[in-house]
C-alpha cells in the first residue's frame, strides 16, 4: 500500500522531539508498505525549497519552514499556513492509496484533504491534542471570529476523514462530542520502545555519579517543551512542596520553549533552584536575579 503521511513536525531519533510518526512509519515500511512523509524543516538555515531524504526506508519530503515555541501566536499561524500551502501541492503529487495526516496543528487537514481529493483516496486523521479546546482554554485564541474559524477547521478535518485515530479515550470522547461517529474512532495510545531505554546498571550508576547533586538520589524528570500550555513551572512549585518532606528527591527539567525563563524564575522564587530543582535549559547561578 502507498501511504502519504503528513506531519508538520516529524522527527527522526537524532532530532529533538517526539518520534511517534517515525516509529509508526518505519514499521509500516517494514511490513512492505511505501511511505512518503511530508513534513517541514524547522531549522532556520540556508535551505530553500523542497528536498528529500530517506530515513529507515521512509521517503521524507522536507519543506523549509522555520518554527519555534519562542514564536508569537501570529508567527506560528503564518508558519502553519505556509506549510499547508506547500504541503498540499507536494502531497497531491505523490501516488497514494491512503492519506494519513496527524495533528497538531489542525491546519494539517487542509493539505491532507486536498491531496486525498486529488488522488481520490480516503483520508485518515490522527488527533494528538484536542484543538482548538487547548488554545481557547489558555487564552491563546480569544477573538470570537478566530474561535469560530478554529472550530470550523476542526469540523472540516473530522468531516473529511474516513477514520480517526486518537491517542487516548478522553481524546476519543472529544472527537465524538464534536459529532463524529464513535465506531470510526480508534484509540492508539503513545508508547515507548523499551530497547531505547535498556541501559546496564553499571552505566546508569556511572552516569548518576558524574553529578554531585544527583548520585543515588531519587530523580523526577520532565523532558519536553516549555510552552505556555505545558505549565512546567508547576514542577518548581512541586519541588518546593516536596523539599521539607524528602530533601533528597531531585527534579530535573530538560527542554526549551517560550516559558523557559518563567520556569527558572519560579524555581528561584521558590528557593529550590540548585537545591532540589535543576535544569539543562541554560546555566543559572542560584543567586542570579
Amino acid at each position: 500500500m502507498r501511504i502519504t503521511y503528513l506531519h508538520q513536525y516529524f522527527n527522526t531519533p537524532e532530532m529533538a522531539g517526539g518520534t511517534r510518526s517515525y516509529e509508526m512509519a518505519r514499521r509500516l515500511v517494514a511490513r512492505g508498505h511505501q511511505v512518503n512523509m511530508v513534513t517541514s524543516w524547522r531549522v532556520n538555515d540556508s535551505r530553500r525549497g523542497w528536498f528529500e531524504t530517506e530515513e529507515a526506508g521512509i521517503r521524507v519530503h522536507w519543506l523549509p519552514v522555520p518554527y519555534s515555541n519562542h514564536m508569537s501566536y501570529p508567527q506560528r499561524i503564518r508558519a502553519f499556513l505556509r506549510f499547508a500551502w506547500g504541503a498540499a501541492r507536494r502531497a497531491a503529487s505523490l501516488p497514494a492509496d491512503v492519506v494519513f495526516a496527524t495533528s497538531t496543528p489542525l491546519t494539517i487537514a487542509l493539505p491532507a484533504v486536498y491531496a486525498a481529493r486529488r488522488r481520490k483516496v480516503p483520508m485518515v486523521f490522527e488527533v494528538r491534542d484536542l484543538w482548538p479546546e487547548l488554545p481557547i482554554a489558555v487564552g491563546a485564541i480569544k477573538h470570537p471570529a478566530l474561535i469560530a474559524l478554529a472550530r470550523w477547521l476542526e469540523r472540516f478535518a473530522y468531516r473529511h476523514s474516513a477514520q480517526i485515530v486518537s491517542l487516548s479515550p478522553g481524546m476519543k470522547e472529544g472527537v465524538v462530542q464534536a459529532g463524529y461517529p464513535a465506531e470510526r474512532v480508534h484509540v492508539i495510545p503513545n508508547s515507548a520502545d523499551l530497547e531505547l531505554f535498556t541501559v546496564s546498571a553499571d552505566k546508569a550508576k556511572a552516569f548518576r555519579w558524574k553529578f554531585e547533586w544527583l548520585q543515588d538520589r531519587p530523580l523526577v524528570v520532565y523532558a519536553g517543551t516549555l510552552g505556555r500550555i505545558n505549565g512546567v513551572d508547576y514542577l518548581a512549585r512541586l519541588a518546593a512542596a516536596v523539599q521539607p518532606l524528602n530533601p533528597d528527591i531531585r527534579f530535573l527539567v530538560i527542554g526549551d520553549g517560550a516559558e523557559q525563563e518563567k520556569v527558572l524564575t519560579t524555581a528561584q522564587q521558590m528557593g529550590v533552584y540548585g537545591r532540589n530543582f535543576f535544569s539543562t535549559t541554560r546555566t543559572l547561578q542560584p543567586d542570579e536575579p
